[in-house]
């Protein structure tokens, strides 16, 4: 479902797409951005279709801190096959 992955420096972006079509996910963003935020965890959609979910962490975050966050975003997207 990941068709893209980019950025500069922290910020970074991951496009959704169908793995067969490519059509963009925007429902899965959607989803996603709303369970993380449920747990604690504020994420970006973004995209001309909504399909791209950004994270832009603060330059001083901790390794524990961000590695917990992204914890939670791999939590959701296996949750969510």
């Amino acid at each position: 479902r990941v068709g893209d992955i980019r950025g500069r420096g922290a910020m970074m972006a991951v496009e959704m797409v169908d793995p067969e079509t490519k059509e963009p996910l925007p429902k899965l963003v959607n989803d996603i951005a709303v369970e993380a935020r449920k747990q604690g965890v504020i994420t970006l959609t973004a995209g001309t279709y909504g399909n791209v979910l950004r994270f832009l962490p603060p330059v001083v975050i901790g390794e524990d801190l961000l590695q917990e966050g992204l914890s939670v975003i791999t939590d959701i997207l296996a949750e969510m096959k």
